[in-house]
């Protein structure tokens, strides 16, 4: 590949990267944010397995949605409602309203699942030389789902490829007890109905884990793109009867057209 498709390469991907790798994280910009309002508007296939404590796997058929103001004020159904208040060449600092999905029925347990809720988060991210960006993020539930807080850092690299755009990031989470419990805890009355023990998990790490996102530009508005995302489950919630598998692993697929811009 040339340079100079090289670099084409990359000012599509980059253009096309949306809430998924440039929204809230500086990674270096092959163009000037847009001057108005970007959609990205499609379709992918997302398989998973034990993503929510059960040890069974789902394919499923997902839109892709994203918005972008000028690379300020951001909308996503990974990220949410963003806004990044400081934003820098290499800085960014905002706050989101971030959804937190409810997580799947575990097979042959009777229990009282979270509902779908929402938290409001802190963040900062700061690039280092090489494309390199490390920073994180403070969660608190807003919606009386967990009333817990998770905490999120993360390292991560970009670049381009000959096939298109590369983000390669590591990651850990962890949380409170009242976090934990939500999801992982098992109450005296889910006991007794279930014939399990009964389990109160306590605050600190609960996951890490890496991920790898490939954008593929197939023109100047459409786009390809793949992912895969491995994590460990640590502490006491990988302690919890509900986690009967600790590894959880997504593998998907998307395409998507961009509006605007």
């Amino acid at each position: 590949m040339s340079l100079r498709t090289l670099a084409l390469t990359a000012a599509a991907a980059t253009a096309f990267a949306g809430s998924a790798l440039a929204q809230s994280q500086p990674y270096e910009q092959m163009r000037p944010a847009p001057d108005g309002w970007t959609v990205d508007l499609g379709v992918g296939a997302l398989y998973s397995k034990d993503s929510g404590g059960d040890t069974g796997s789902e394919t499923r058929v997902v839109p892709w949605v994203s918005a972008n103001y000028r690379d300020v004020v951001y909308l996503s159904a990974i990220d949410g409602l963003g806004w990044n208040a400081i934003k820098t060449d290499d800085f960014r600092a905002g706050l989101q309203l971030r959804p937190r999905f409810s997580p799947e029925d575990i097979e042959g347990l009777d229990l009282d699942r979270p509902d779908f809720g929402a938290d409001v988060a802190a963040y900062a991210f700061k690039r280092l030389p090489g494309n390199i960006v490390v920073g994180g993020r403070v969660s608190r539930d807003v919606t009386d789902v967990s009333e817990g807080t998770e905490y999120y850092a993360s390292v991560g690299h970009q670049r381009v490829t000959p096939i298109g755009l590369m983000n390669v990031s590591v990651y850990a989470r962890g949380g409170d007890a009242k976090l934990a419990d939500a999801y992982y805890g098992v109450s005296t009355a889910e006991a007794a109905r279930n014939g399990i023990d009964a389990y109160s998990p306590d605050s600190g790490l609960q996951g890490a884990g890496a991920s790898l996102f490939l954008l593929v530009p197939i023109n100047d508005k459409w786009a390809a793109g793949a992912l895969v995302n491995y994590e460990r489950r640590l502490g006491d919630v990988a302690d919890s009867p509900l986690s009967q598998e600790d590894d959880t692993i997504r593998t998907g697929v998307f395409f998507a057209r961009r509006f605007g811009g």
